[in-house]
């Protein structure tokens, strides 16, 4: 007898109800972008994404809940994503990619490590603002 009264609620507030609930889980799973950082030559961008509220959830003892992404700026391509790291007190960017310093690793605090990363001035990617550039 309960269910006829829910027969009655026409379609589109069904379909109204469904996609509220669809933004609501997409929000509460899904981080939300802060800021970015983009390397020495611009050649690299970080960018900082809170943690959603999901994610907030699973660690809790963190207290600046970010996930870290690094992207080649162009052409426009994510080249490695962090897990949940906190960075309160520990979000020092690194650039280790050409010399003196070329371990082709880019470092965020001490949680956050994007490894193999090709150098900034290395062929054939170099940037104009590079030593020794040529047209």
């Amino acid at each position: 007898m309960q269910f006829s009264r829910l027969k009655r609620v026409p379609c589109i507030a069904w379909c109204i109800a469904l996609s509220v609930l669809c933004v609501i889980g997409w929000y509460v799973a899904t981080p939300s972008f802060a800021d970015a950082e983009n390397s020495p030559h611009r050649v690299y961008r970080l960018e900082f994404h809170k943690a959603s509220f999901l994610q907030r959830v699973a660690h809790p003892t963190h207290k600046m809940p970010y996930v870290v992404r690094l992207y080649r700026i162009e052409p426009k391509t994510l080249l490695g994503e962090s897990a949940v790291v906190d960075l309160l007190f520990n979000g020092e960017i690194s650039w280790h990619l050409d010399p003196p310093l070329q371990f082709n690793k880019v470092y965020v605090g001490r949680d956050v490590l994007f490894e193999n990363i090709p150098g900034e001035c290395n062929e054939p990617a170099r940037a104009p603002s590079c030593p020794n550039y040529k047209h």
